[in-house]
């Protein structure tokens, strides 16, 4: 019983944290809107149309099949390269 209450507290405490952090990134959102170009405003209408619409079920070409199935299999057997390292490399690259 106590830990109920304790847990009941500690998710109502969470969850006013989390409608406070959604506030201010809401606001940051609205600032950025605020100054936005006209191509990066479609952009962002775009992504959210897409969002929105998560009941749609993307079928995978066939041709891309056999590439990505490859991928998956490297990636399960550890076979990665970390995204920083990769960034790295792209940053010396671009700046030699």
């Amino acid at each position: 019983m106590i830990i109920r209450h304790f847990l009941g507290i500690f998710f109502i405490k969470l969850k006013k944290v989390l409608s406070c952090q959604n506030i201010e990134l809401k606001k940051k959102v609205y600032e950025g809107l605020e100054t936005a170009e006209d191509y990066l405003l479609e952009e962002i209408l775009s992504l959210i149309e897409l969002e929105s619409k998560k009941e749609i079920i993307v079928k995978i070409p066939k041709f891309f099949k056999k590439t990505l199935d490859i991928s998956i299999s490297q990636m399960q057997s550890g076979n990665v390269i970390p995204n920083a390292d990769v960034e790295n490399e792209i940053e010396q690259w671009l700046y030699k």
